[in-house]
């Protein structure tokens, strides 16, 4: 098979969660319906008791979550990952995250920054594999965290981001399998080809399928790849499906160097010079509306009560991983 683009969810719970309502057979159809094509099965604090189904037009990918009251990890691709999930300091955290690694499993930050879950032993980008940037639908604490993402690519680390909806279950009307997906562009669909263009830092996220999509390039490489500096160096920006007034930010190792809010709809590529050692990455956002304000207090404000009524900077509507340079 060819390298193409496939959208998924890296982070997702069945009943096998407290907290969770479907099966892995109803996640599966959901996901089809929604045009979704993989799933990672991350259930809290347990293994995956019996072999994932096979299941026509839809890739099911062994995981857990760990999830510890230091933090919550998932750990990808592995059945029987690890064989017992207690864990109180860093230091058996780190213990059972080897363990995982030596038995074949990515390892993932999981929304180090929320409010209500934080990330609360030692921040080490050295010590994961992956970051979740984007934690469910957009909210205030994954743009702190995006923050601190940067951070890490300023000090070197070329660390791999996704995006999970941590879906457990629907309110009312809503749809929040794919809010967001993470597009990684594999090889193939199978499990192996996709959690490898994950490593790899393949990756870019949309609010949802089919919505703003950013991918950055330099000649043949591709988000996650590492190009050498030449003279005259540039990498192209492409935003398809960029939404009227939306912003696109582009950074690197100095901070934010492109911005253009778009006047209409519509896809755009620019260029961007190379001029030193370091990063690209970029995201789009927009200005919050009176209606997304109210509906962001009433929903979030009876989850998390500090950030109640709190004037909101732009959100960020979708995001790329990064592409390096030497």
């Amino acid at each position: 098979m060819s390298y193409k683009w496939y959208s998924g969810v890296p982070h997702i719970h069945s009943i096998a969660s407290d907290d969770g309502k479907h099966t892995i057979e109803e996640l599966a159809q959901k996901a089809k319906k929604n045009k979704i094509d993989f799933l990672i099965i991350t259930d809290h604090n347990v293994n995956c008791k019996d072999e994932l189904p096979e299941i026509d037009g839809i890739t099911l990918i062994y995981g857990a979550e760990l999830t510890k009251e230091g933090g919550h990890t998932n750990l990808w691709g592995v059945k029987d990952v690890v064989d017992s999930y207690d864990c109180e300091t860093y230091e058996e955290w780190k213990a059972i995250k080897n363990e995982a690694r030596r038995r074949g499993a990515l390892v993932c930050m999981n929304h180090p920054h929320c409010v209500n879950c934080p990330w609360r032993w030692e921040k080490e980008a050295g010590e994961i594999d992956v970051l979740e940037v984007w934690n469910a639908p957009m909210h205030y604490d994954n743009l702190i965290c995006t923050e601190w993402w940067h951070e890490q690519l300023r000090n070197g680390y070329k660390l791999p981001v996704v995006g999970g909806s941590d879906y457990h279950k629907d309110y009312v009307v809503t749809n929040l399998i794919g809010n967001p997906v993470t597009y990684v562009y594999a090889k193939s669909n199978s499990p192996e080809d996709i959690l490898d263009a994950i490593a790899k830092g393949r990756t870019t996220i949309c609010n949802n399928v089919g919505k703003t999509f950013i991918n950055i390039t330099c000649g043949d490489f591709i988000l996650g790849d590492t190009v050498r500096i030449s003279d005259g160096l540039t990498a192209k920006v492409s935003v398809k499906g960029m939404k009227k007034n939306h912003t696109l930010h582009v950074f690197n190792e100095d901070g934010e160097c492109f911005t253009f809010m778009a006047e209409k709809a519509g896809d755009y590529d620019f260029d961007i010079p190379v001029k030193k050692q370091g990063f690209l990455c970029a995201h789009t956002t927009f200005e919050l509306s009176k209606v997304y304000e109210f509906g962001y207090n009433l929903i979030i404000g009876s989850k998390i009560p500090t950030q109640k009524g709190m004037k909101m900077p732009p959100f960020i509507y979708a995001q790329s991983g990064a592409i390096y340079f030497e």
